[in-house]
């Protein structure tokens, strides 16, 4: 499969969509057969969205891509391993044929109640980063040689919510670390992601060395954002506006100021249910 970093240089004339893959809580494949009627450019899978156990996201990325035949991304949380069970991981997940990740620390668990967990941390996103990058090169994280070096494209998260300053400087510390590209977490402002550009290309005097991919949450009556709401989408939606026909309106937002490259998230419901019709009819419309 294509990297997520060839896919963008081939599709610069259209939008291009990520669109976001809850894994099931099951061993169940039948649990992933509405993906089979959603057509973006790339799948990505998240890993245990709600800290909660469900299967891994290379075994169901791998799974898209075998059956599905779009290319995935799949997600490492450096919270959860030490740098062997990593390692190793990424490994098992080149022999399946997943070549595109992204690396993400994860929330931190809640200590409080029974049947807690606790992190591992072996690495920092930035510090696995850099692995993945000699891996690239055949050295693992001790320093051996690897029989065969590996070929992976990798990524990391922006959040523009948070400040801005502190938010340019851990993207240029992913950037050099190795990231091939940044996955924004959605917000609801365009004009803001345009400004934080704007503000990156003359805080830097150059402009952001590799693509990011803008968050667009679709929101519905009754589903759950980890992001801020504005008050005038909820307000939107009990109108009765639907959440794609809004979630759209702010995708032609984001083409008019230049911006094409798009992590689609479908409507998020209590228990972890989606809505992917609603992500196809967005992919569709575009």
């Amino acid at each position: 499969m294509s990297t997520l970093v060839e896919l963008v240089a081939k599709n610069r004339r259209r939008p291009f969509i990520v669109c976001d893959v809850s894994p099931p809580r099951s061993g169940n494949t039948e649990a992933l057969s509405d993906l089979s009627s959603v057509t973006p450019d790339m799948f990505f899978v998240a890993a245990n969205p709600g800290r909660t156990v469900r299967a891994s996201s290379p075994s169901i990325a791998q799974w898209i891509e075998s059956n599905i035949k779009t290319p995935a991304l799949f997600t490492m949380v450096t919270r959860d391993m030490n740098k062997t069970a990593m390692q190793t991981t990424l490994l098992g997940a080149h022999i399946m044929g997943l070549r595109n990740l992204v690396v993400v620390k994860g929330d931190n668990f809640n200590n409080s109640g029974c049947g807690t967990d606790k992190p591992v941390e072996g690495f920092t996103p930035t510090a696995f980063i850099r692995s993945v990058r000699k891996m690239n090169n055949r050295i693992d994280f001790t320093g051996r040689s690897l029989t065969d070096p590996t070929q992976f494209c990798v990524g990391a998260t922006l959040d523009i919510s948070r400040k801005w300053c502190s938010e340019m400087s851990l993207a240029d510390n992913k950037i050099r670390s190795g990231s091939d590209f940044l996955i924004a977490q959605p917000n609801f402002d365009p004009d803001a992601a345009h400004k934080f550009l704007q503000e990156y290309q003359e805080r830097r005097m150059s402009e952001m060395p590799i693509p990011i991919i803008w968050g667009i949450q679709i929101m519905s009556k009754g589903s759950i954002s980890f992001a801020n709401v504005p008050d005038h989408i909820t307000k939107e939606l009990d109108l009765g506006n639907s959440g794609y026909e809004i979630a759209l309106e702010m995708i032609h937002r984001y083409l008019e100021i230049g911006i094409n490259y798009f992590y689609l998230v479908p409507p998020i419901f209590q228990g972890g249910r989606r809505d992917y019709e609603s992500a196809q009819a967005v992919i569709e419309d575009l």
